[in-house]
Formats: C-alpha cells, sequence, structure tokens
C-alpha cells in the first residue's frame, strides 16, 4: 500500500482476517473477538476502525476489490493476441476469469458473497453481476468482430455472449462453489471445451 499510514496497515489486517475468518468459518460464527485475535490486537481495535462492526467489515471486504477484478481482467483480456481460433480464445477468456477468482483473497470474497449474500448490502452485492456485465460485454465484442470478418454466421453477438457466460458461469458454479476445487484440471479444461465448441459449430 502506497505510502500508507499505521492506520492504513491496521484496517488492512483487520479485513484480511475477518475475510479469511468469514469464508472459512461463515459470517455469524466469526465473532469480532476472533479477529481481533487473529491479528493479535485489543479487543475494541476493531470498533475504532470500523464503528458498525462485522456488518462494515463485510461490506468493506466486498467494496474493495470489486473494482481490482474488473480492471484486472479488462488489462488481461486486452492483452489476447487474437491469432487463436474462436475457441482457445473463449477458453483463454475462462482461464483469465478463473484465474482472476482463484486468487486467495478473491476466491474467500467469491464464497462470502454466496455464503452470506442475506446480509450483505445490496449495493455491494452487486459486484458479482458488474463483473458479469463487463465480461459478456467484451465476449459480445469480440464476436461481433468475428462475424464482420465472416469467420461466424450473422447472429445476435449479444445473445452469443449470455450464451458463452452461462457455459462460464455453470463451470464457476460447479467446480468453485460446489466442487470447492481451485486447480484449473484436465478434466475441467475437457468439460469447458466441450461445451464452447459445441456452441461454437452452431455458429458457423
Amino acid at each position: 500500500m502506497k505510502n500508507a499510514t499505521k492506520g492504513d496497515l491496521q484496517k488492512e489486517k483487520l479485513l484480511a482476517a475477518a475475510r479469511k475468518l468469514f469464508a472459512e468459518n461463515g459470517y455469524e460464527a466469526t465473532s469480532t473477538k476472533k479477529i481481533n485475535q487473529r491479528i493479535g490486537a485489543a479487543d475494541g481495535l476493531l470498533y475504532y476502525y470500523f464503528p458498525a462492526g462485522k456488518k462494515q467489515l463485510l461490506n468493506e471486504i466486498i467494496k474493495q476489490t470489486t473494482d481490482n477484478k474488473t480492471l484486472a481482467f479488462n488489462k488481461q483480456f486486452d492483452q489476447l493476441t487474437g491469432v487463436e481460433s474462436i475457441q482457445e480464445t473463449l477458453i483463454k477468456v475462462f482461464q483469465i476469469i478463473w484465474n482472476i477468482l482463484t486468487k486467495a483473497e478473491n476466491y474467500e470474497t467469491l464464497l462470502i458473497t454466496v455464503r452470506e449474500r442475506a446480509v450483505i448490502e445490496p449495493e455491494q452485492i452487486n459486484w458479482l453481476l458488474r463483473l458479469a456485465d463487463r465480461i459478456e460485454q467484451k465476449i459480445a465484442d469480440y464476436l461481433r468482430q468475428q462475424i464482420m470478418d465472416q469467420t461466424l454466421i450473422d447472429n445476435d453477438p449479444d445473445l452469443m455472449a449470455d450464451l458463452v457466460l452461462s457455459v462460464y458461469e455453470s463451470c464457476i458454479y460447479r467446480q468453485l462453489i460446489l466442487a470447492d476445487k481451485r486447480d484449473f484440471t484436465n478434466e475441467v479444461a475437457r468439460t469447458l471445451s466441450a461445451e464452447i465448441n459445441l456452441l461454437v459449430k452452431g455458429w458457423r
């Protein structure tokens, strides 16, 4: 953290500790005392920096990672070379998303968002939707260009991007949420490749 004060560092320590504990044990099962203990702080420190307690911490955890994820996706997407096949490109896009979401703090935030949806403020819960919208827009723009280049038949690129995103979301839900598997295994790659290939074949 550039030019961070002692207070900034303490806040970051509290956020990191809370994020890990919320992900491991759940929001309700995590007391403010446990959060303070995790960083070796006095019991009152958390309320000094976060007067509203756990709820404020929870929403701050969600908020602080939202823009970072979108920026990371945009940067990596724009670095794709464009020399691969459509299938290969769409699989690479998925790998970008996967790598972002499986980074330790992002994965913890994802689990918290899914599990604690009922107690997170609505404007914070929407980070996943905002990220999904950005991804879908980038994919639609890419597919629109493929249509213009006559690599794909004329179709609705927005609908096509929505179908691609549905494949991505299904894979992420199965592997990261249900199975709790963060490795991009050969099995995951094969399943994803088969589903993407099926979509692209229908568009040629």
